[in-house]
């Protein structure tokens, strides 16, 4: 009777137990967010009472960011922040920091010149340094969003008949894209990811749509664009659309492909002119000299 008495009881402490198990946990969670909040109000009050070196560094960068807008006043912070979105850099910088960084890369390659050389050789230094501070960020950041847009072409045929097949699945076209998205990863992804977000937070179709094909700046990806628009606004079916386009996409890379080859052999003068027919020359020419003079 002992046995089945502490058994009993035991019983009834699991079970109030797992009753009140939510509530702990609840209350737990409850504590641990007012944690949360009152370490922030005091990072907040710390952040409030930065030390004097923080705010020179803001200063100083908001003066560098002006003197940039006053340089190339052709270079907008909306510009930057476009070029950065096609380079997909967009989440590691901002145009305040590239804008910024520009400038005293400048600064310092024209201090690096004058500090290498005297006379005529700091001042040559300097420009070149200069120069380089100038046009290599934007030349980077070019090459970068390039590189990108190029990932996302080769990636963009296989992915829209990956939506086709979807939809003849009997997805629709926001499912088959978030299903998608969540079984790949890359460039594109990335992309269709923000276009998702914004149909979220309540964009509509057409404008999250037309900024996708903005920030990547193909002609595959605003075909792509300007096809679902169009299946949406004539009403005609969208998967046979966009299996005609993949056919269409991989015809155009192919033509790509072949043209890049064809290229190939005039871009492969130049260095078989500068690096490989003057060894040719001495090679061949070197011992009938060698041998002359020897012969004297």
């Amino acid at each position: 009777m002992i046995i089945l008495l502490v058994a009993g009881i035991a019983c009834l402490a699991l079970c109030a137990f797992q009753m009140t198990r939510p509530r702990l946990a609840a209350d737990r969670d409850r504590r641990a967010a007012l944690k949360s909040v009152r370490s922030a109000a005091r990072g907040g009050t710390t952040a409030a009472e930065a030390p004097r070196q923080s705010v020179l560094l803001g200063r100083l960068s908001a003066l560098l960011v002006r003197m940039h807008t006053t340089i190339w006043r052709k270079e907008s912070p909306d510009d930057i922040t476009a070029q950065l979105l096609r380079a997909g850099a967009s989440r590691r910088l901002t145009a305040e920091v590239f804008m910024a960084g520009r400038v005293a890369l400048t600064a310092f390659g024209i201090f690096a010149g004058f500090a290498i050389g005297s006379g005529g050789r700091g001042l040559v230094f300097a420009l070149l340094f200069g120069a380089a501070g100038v046009f290599l960020p934007g030349f980077l950041l070019k090459k970068a969003a390039t590189n990108r847009a190029e990932r996302i072409d080769a990636e963009l045929p296989h992915f829209v008949d990956q939506i086709a097949i979807a939809i003849d699945a009997g997805m629709s076209f926001d499912a088959a894209l978030s299903y998608l998205i969540d079984a790949s990863d890359g460039p594109l992804t990335e992309e269709l990811k923000r276009v998702m977000t914004e149909l979220r937070v309540g964009q509509s179709r057409k404008v999250a749509l037309r900024s996708f094909a903005d920030r990547v700046g193909t002609d595959s990806t605003i075909a792509f664009a300007n096809a679902v628009l169009a299946s949406e606004q004539l009403g005609s079916p969208l998967a046979k659309i966009l299996k005609a386009q993949a056919a269409d996409f991989r015809h155009q890379r192919q033509m790509r492909a072949e043209e890049r080859a064809q290229k190939a052999p005039v871009k492969m003068l130049f260095p078989i002119a500068i690096f490989i027919l003057p060894v040719l020359f001495i090679i061949i020419l070197a011992p009938a000299f060698l041998g002359g003079g020897l012969l004297k």
